[in-house]
Order: structure tokens, then C-alpha cells, then sequence
């Protein structure tokens, strides 16, 4: 869903002004769609020793899990099918389906045999945090259900007053379907 902008989106300063002048502690990034999966924000926060702008885009921890069993499911597409070099590559139809229906066979048994693991995360992309008007991009997976602006809330309150933790738990999910985003799934901590 994309949100309606009293800012500018690509000025860091044009959006902590707003921020302040409307008492919010974040606001959703326009330029991008957020929904219950992952949530695009901004927030200003304190990082190594300074206030900067967060670029934020938080999402639950089943994503990045999915996000890995496809991304070594690929690893090994690509040692069987030489022509294969991603999604970008040129093939037939039924190229594609021989190829689809083997990853789908990796991913099952990655996920059977409980070998992939993810935790929570953030990575920070700092470039150029030192500018006034510099953002600091921000990558996080959390162990919830869906993202939302209770979940969204939480989170900025608990890192700008400096009491948010990681869970350091490893966790494994049960995929009820492989092709698509699950809307329901069961998770492990392991």
C-alpha cells in the first residue's frame, strides 16, 4: 500500500523536519509499498554516537528464511543446469520447468532436513552517515507473524530508548506451500 507524502522522501532533512513538526517518532516511505510482510519507513535514531535518519525496511523473519532456502536452492540449480544463471537468464519454457520443479525439490528437502536455520537481524548500509542530510539504510527481519504499525511502533520506541534486543534463537519454518508466501506457517525455535 502506498501512503500519501507531506515530504520530500529523498530529503533526509525535509523528513526529520516533518517528523519533528508532527511529534511522530516514524512515517512510512512513500516510494515504497509496505503491507503486512514488510514495512518501509523512516525513522531518526542514534547511530555510532550520532542522530541520523533511518531508512527502514523491517520484515518477519519467515521471509528472510524463505529468502535463503531460494537463494541455495539457486546454488544448486545452477551446478545441474549450466544455462541457468538466474532469473534473467534466456530459456525455453520447458527449461524453465525442469528447472523450477528441481529447486522446488531442493527447497523441500532443505526444509525437511531442518538444515537451514535464520535468526534476527539488522544490517545497516552506512555509506555516507556522516552527511546532515545522509540516510543510513536499514535491514530487519523480526520474529512476527505479519509487520504492522503496532509491530512498526514498537520497535522504534524499544531502539530509540535504546531497549531493543535481538532474539539470538535460531529458528526453522514449516512452509505449507513452496511456490508461495505463507500465509500461515509454523515455526520452530531450535
Amino acid at each position: 500500500m502506498k501512503h500519501k507524502a507531506y515530504f520530500d522522501a529523498n530529503d533526509a532533512l525535509s523528513i526529520k523536519k516533518y517528523l519533528k513538526e508532527n511529534n511522530l517518532r516514524w512515517v512510512y516511505n512513500p516510494n515504497e509499498d509496505s503491507d503486512e510482510e514488510t514495512a518501509y519507513f523512516f525513522f531518526v535514531g542514534k547511530y555510532k554516537e550520532k542522530e541520523v535518519l533511518f531508512d527502514v525496511a523491517l520484515m518477519p523473519l519467515y521471509l528472510h528464511y524463505m529468502a535463503v532456502l531460494e537463494e541455495k536452492a539457486d546454488e544448486e540449480a545452477q551446478k545441474i543446469f549450466p544455462d541457468y544463471k538466474g532469473y534473467e537468464s534466456k530459456l525455453s519454457e520447458k527449461r524453465w520447468e525442469e528447472i523450477w520443479e528441481y529447486k522446488a525439490e531442493i527447497i523441500a528437502e532443505l526444509e525437511s532436513e531442518g538444515e537451514i536455520k535464520v535468526q534476527e537481524f539488522i544490517e545497516y548500509d552506512d555509506e555516507d552517515y556522516q552527511a546532515e542530510d545522509a540516510f543510513v539504510l536499514m535491514t530487519i527481519a523480526l520474529n512476527r507473524d505479519k509487520i504492522d504499525k503496532t509491530e512498526i511502533e514498537n520497535f522504534v520506541r524499544s531502539y530509540q530508548e535504546g531497549t531493543f534486543q535481538l532474539d539470538s534463537h535460531l529458528y526453522a519454518f514449516s512452509l505449507e506451500e513452496e511456490e508461495e508466501v505463507p500465509k500461515n506457517y509454523q515455526q520452530g525455535k531450535i
